[in-house]
């Protein structure tokens, strides 16, 4: 139950932090800021409850995690579960800060809540690919660093992956808001369903089956192409 715990608690800390500064400093901060608090999220994250849980926080790497055996499918479907309700939990606390916002403020608000929602010439078959790629190369260097042959990469793997996340969203979030994870995107669209906004759980198909199917890859690949697993 601890590891359970500590994922929903991760992952909570990460939706907060993450999607908090989406929603509150949205264009203003620009993609380094929001990215950057994505990373630390999961760094101070990784430290916390890398001991307990493996500090996942996120269905794609649980998905590889599962698929090379590092955990369970039994343990698969707890995380999920934990991480899901997690990221609710980390939305609605952001939602919550809405109170004390002007109308106006609270509209963009809403709008840096859905944020994973793509603009055109972006289709959901494009997004899906972009998720995929994005999603791939964070799970495959996840698997890497964490491997068990690398003990220099476990030494460093909090910090590691942090800036490997800030990196990607970097790269990604002009062109689909960067989710890389189903949890963190599900949550805050369907929050936004509830208060009469559904652009972006139209699009959630792409940020869920391009991030699993790119964690799922990646753990193939790490295990056949890299030899991460003994």
């Amino acid at each position: 139950m601890r590891k359970y715990i500590a994922e929903f608690i991760g992952t909570m800390i990460l939706v907060t932090f993450g999607t908090g500064s989406v929603v509150f400093g949205g264009t203003s901060f620009g993609a380094m800021p929001i990215a950057l608090a994505f990373g630390f999220a999961v760094i101070v994250g990784a430290y916390a409850f890398g001991n307990i849980s493996g500090a996942h926080f996120n269905p794609a790497i649980s998905l590889g995690m599962a698929i090379n055996k590092r955990i369970t499918w039994r343990d698969f479907l707890g995380y999920i579960v934990a991480q899901i309700l997690g990221a609710f939990v980390g939305s609605g606390i952001v939602v919550s800060l809405m109170s004390s916002l002007s109308a106006t403020k609270s509209q963009m608000v809403m709008t840096g809540l859905g944020a994973t929602n793509f603009q055109s010439p972006i289709t959901v078959l494009g997004a899906t690919w972009i998720e995929f790629i994005l999603t791939f190369i964070f799970v495959l260097a996840i698997m890497a660093i964490t491997a068990p042959k690398n003990e220099l990469g476990q030494q460093f793997a909090p910090i590691a992956i942090g800036l490997t996340l800030t990196g990607l969203i970097v790269l990604g979030v002009g062109l689909t808001g960067a989710g890389l994870n189903p949890a963190r995107s599900l949550a805050p669209a369907v929050i936004l369903a509830f208060m009469g906004s559904t652009g972006a759980l139209t699009n959630m198909a792409a940020y869920i089956i391009g991030p699993l199917a790119g964690g799922a890859l990646a753990a193939v690949a790490a295990k056949y192409l890299l030899k991460t697993e003994d």
